[in-house]
């Protein structure tokens, strides 16, 4: 079983990202670094011209038009550093760019499901580093010291970057994939926890908190982020996969041969197994592993998924759901547990915002104090 690993191409997406943010060694400024552009182009992935806009086409071109070493610095977790601040500053058409994107209705990024678990995901590192630097830049402007029309000026900047991180949770959440959905769960954490520190220190107007509740009120409320679509999209995502690259007789010895090197673990006993199998045997040992993906799906929402999930585990690792389960079926309970925290943190985002609008600036006393960490709520 896959247990807490990412899925998918996680490994390979934090390669991608990396080089798309990191700033370049002295090696990499001798060479070409590709563009984004190019980075999808070369991993099969094409946004496609929509009637519309595609949001999708409008991150790509406004990621590739600043350099890694000035997205790196934009896209950091520095916080408060100088330099950071400073590039924030400089760079607010790069800053527009991503807000225009974010406002955008439709965002297909044209991913090539056909690639399964060699898919490569090279946006999720950058909507996340995206939204991090909106979130950044909205701190920046409300701490400028301004009085009357500039410092509502400034608010309204900063409300603009909030609603716009909000939304590129919705951006990701189509992808039908769990590290997706996952992504956009902590880039909407990363947002609801600004509004909440701004609410509880009273530095919202109510104005401010009216447009980003409005922001939020339209979004998908049964599975905000995705994550309960996105298990049985892994594994369409994976039968799709396993029937274009597994075909015929040799099926069997291709898939246990390909297992180590998805799994980062070795070679495993079950690998074994798989190879052995003639063609019969392996569809049956992959149906099995869609019964698990269907069963999980069934529990998600049901009051105690989490230990009907934990329970499923258990079955896999058992050999319960055979062999190829074993091998490749993922852990679902952690990304159910940050699922249902998101989602907690979501709506009590909402419900704290319609208490200080209702109290004219103020939260409830109750309000006031965080939650705890790990609280579901």
């Amino acid at each position: 079983m896959r247990g807490g690993k990412q899925l998918l191409a996680a490994a390979l997406l934090m390669t991608v990202a990396g080089a798309a943010g990191a700033q370049p060694t002295n090696t990499q400024a001798a060479q070409k670094i590709p563009t984004i552009a190019e980075q999808f182009a070369s991993s099969n992935n094409r946004p496609p011209l929509l009637q519309g806009q595609n949001a999708a086409q409008a991150y790509v071109a406004a990621w590739d038009s600043i350099s890694p070493d000035q997205r790196g610095t934009l896209h950091s977790r520095q916080g408060e550093d100088e330099r950071q601040v400073s590039m924030l500053v400089e760079q607010q058409a790069y800053v527009g760019k991503i807000i225009n994107a974010a406002m955008m209705d439709e965002c297909d990024w044209g991913l090539d499901y056909k690639g399964g678990l060699e898919l490569l995901l090279p946006h999720l590192g950058l909507m996340r580093g995206s939204a991090r630097m909106l979130i950044a830049d909205a701190s920046r402007l409300m701490a400028i010291e301004a009085q009357g029309e500039t410092r509502a000026a400034n608010e309204r900047e900063a409300v603009r970057r909030v609603k716009a991180a909000m939304r590129m949770s919705e951006h990701v959440r189509h992808d039908r994939i769990l590290i997706s959905g996952l992504v956009g769960a902590a880039m909407n954490s990363l947002t609801c926890s600004w509004v909440e520190d701004r609410l509880r220190s009273g530095t919202l107007s109510t104005d401010s908190a009216q447009q980003v509740l409005g922001t939020m009120r339209p979004m998908n409320t049964e599975d905000v982020f995705g994550l309960r679509d996105s298990v049985m999209g892994e594994w369409e995502i994976f039968d799709l996969w396993f029937k274009e690259k597994f075909q015929g007789e040799r099926g069997a010895k291709e898939l246990a041969d390909f297992m180590p090197m998805v799994s980062g673990d070795g070679l495993q006993p079950t690998d074994e197994v798989i190879r052995k199998m003639d063609r019969n045997q392996l569809d049956a040992a992959v149906a099995r592993l869609k019964d698990f993906y269907v069963d999980s799906a069934a529990v998600w929402d049901q009051p105690k998924a989490h230990d009907e999930l934990l329970r499923l585990a258990t079955a896999v690792t058992s050999g319960e759901y055979g062999v190829v389960a074993q091998r490749m079926a993922p852990s679902l309970v952690k990304a159910w547990s940050a699922d249902k925290k998101g989602q907690g943190t979501f709506e009590a985002t909402k419900k704290m915002l319609e208490a200080y609008i209702q109290n004219d600036g103020k939260l409830p006393a109750e309000m006031q104090k965080p939650a705890a960490e790990g609280d579901v709520r």
